[in-house]
């Protein structure tokens, strides 16, 4: 079985749609949907926007079920010199948590550059990136040769403002900006599940302007991503 994620029912609407046999059932309070896509027994949830929302629902999931893998989808916002434009595909190389440390007035410091005393046998070691499972992500960009790859960023404060945006990506080295992914790659390690991350630009990051952000064709360019590849995964 395989779990299909994302952060809000408007990022599956298409993958719900096309399911088959569906069934409801409940993960937490959660509802969940378990059926066939592509001819692949899936079961597909929502983590909610936000890291500790993604968290939450995806640690209730893993207590429960033991998936193949994880495919999370979704919209995503691009940074400017990643080249990509609305509807476009990004895969996730790794993730970043881009804005867990503290900002002074002149640079940002991460928090595992901070030499925070830690005991790793009362508290998981802060980690500020996670590598996504690199056997996956080469078999997806095959299946998906015009999605780009590379470092993935997830914020709790979005880069709605130009220099924001610019900071980020420079100090990352990021092509793709999100709310999510990061909070999934770390629960993912956690339970030692692989984990890939495919989304559809949105928007480009560093704006608010309504007239350059189109939610509705990122998140469909993701769920025809996630069709393909479901639609070729390998056989076991």
């Amino acid at each position: 079985m395989l779990i299909l994620l994302a952060a809000s029912p408007l990022e599956t609407s298409i993958l719900r749609k096309n399911m088959t046999n569906p069934q409801i059932l409940y993960c937490g309070s959660i509802q969940v949907f378990s059926g066939i896509l592509q001819g692949q027994n899936v079961l597909l949830s929502h983590g909610g926007i936000g890291q500790v929302n993604m968290a939450m629902q995806l640690t209730r999931l893993l207590s429960e079920y033991t998936p193949l893998a994880i495919l999370l989808c979704g919209c995503g916002g691009s940074y400017a010199d990643s080249g990509l434009q609305i509807g476009q595909l990004a895969l996730a190389e790794e993730e970043i948590f881009g804005d867990l440390g503290v900002a002074t007035a002149d640079q940002f410091i991460p928090l595992d550059q901070l030499n925070l005393p830690q005991t790793p046998q009362l508290a998981p070691i802060i980690q500020q990136s996670f590598a996504l499972n690199s056997d996956l992500l080469k078999w997806a960009h095959d299946i998906l040769p015009n999605a780009a790859c590379g470092s993935f960023v997830t914020v709790n404060r979005c880069s709605g403002y130009t220099d924001l945006s610019d900071e980020l990506q420079q100090r990352t080295g990021g092509i793709c900006e999100n709310m999510e992914g990061a909070a999934a790659a770390r629960v993912c390690a956690e339970f030692e599940i692989p984990l890939l991350e495919l989304r559809g630009i949105s928007n480009p990051t560093g704006t608010r302007d309504p007239q350059q952000w189109d939610i509705a064709r990122g998140a469909e360019a993701a769920q025809l991503g996630i069709l393909a590849l479901l639609e070729n995964w390998p056989a076991e």
